[in-house]
């Protein structure tokens, strides 16, 4: 198996902040991980998530990884807790959706004044963030996130193809972050 050998070649230039290592690294992750997620989602808009998380998640904690040798079962938990997160997220979305709380309920006191004045905070900092966006950010993340639209029906939209729209999507969310870190700090 050529990963098996590959992998171990690439980690200590990965690890340096080579960048062509670090790309061979995430292209050998993609390919060997693609199947197993595609498997357990069942959508390619959801798979190429859950990597594009995966790949984030490896990037930022490499160092982490203490045996090189494990390498793959710990890449493998990653992309698995990705697909839990992003499982529990879709059945929450949905349950919402399905049941959605009237105000009525709200001014019986389900929910503490506390509550009630955090919640509202933090929505209006979620508010600012997304308005200091620029507006092809602040679009994609309309269209992936509030419309759950997929990739190519973005792209069509945009006039662009469905991996510039990938691309765009995760820059817009990361400088949303971004806003977001400055809001709380």
């Amino acid at each position: 198996m050529r990963e098996d050998t590959e992998y171990m070649k690439l980690l200590p230039g990965a690890r340096a902040g080579d960048r062509e290592s670090l790309g061979q690294l995430a292209e050998l992750v993609w390919e060997q991980l693609y199947p197993f997620v595609f498997r357990t989602t069942l959508s390619r808009d959801v798979t190429e998530d859950v990597l594009q998380e995966t790949l984030l998640a490896l990037v930022c904690r490499l160092d982490s990884l203490r045996d090189d040798r494990k390498f793959w079962p710990w890449i493998y938990r990653i992309a698995w807790t990705k697909i839990q997160n992003t499982r529990r997220s879709r059945q929450l979305q949905s349950a919402l959706r399905r049941h959605p709380r009237t105000s009525a309920e709200q001014q019986a006191g389900e929910e503490s004044a506390l509550d009630a004045t955090i919640r509202a905070e933090t929505l209006a900092q979620i508010a600012a963030a997304v308005e200091r966006l620029s507006r092809p950010h602040r679009d994609i993340l309309y269209l992936r996130t509030y419309e759950q639209l997929p990739y190519t029906e973005i792209a069509s939209r945009n006039q662009t193809t469905p991996d510039q729209a990938r691309v765009r999507f995760h820059r817009a969310k990361n400088t949303l972050k971004a806003h977001l870190q400055t809001c709380s700090a």
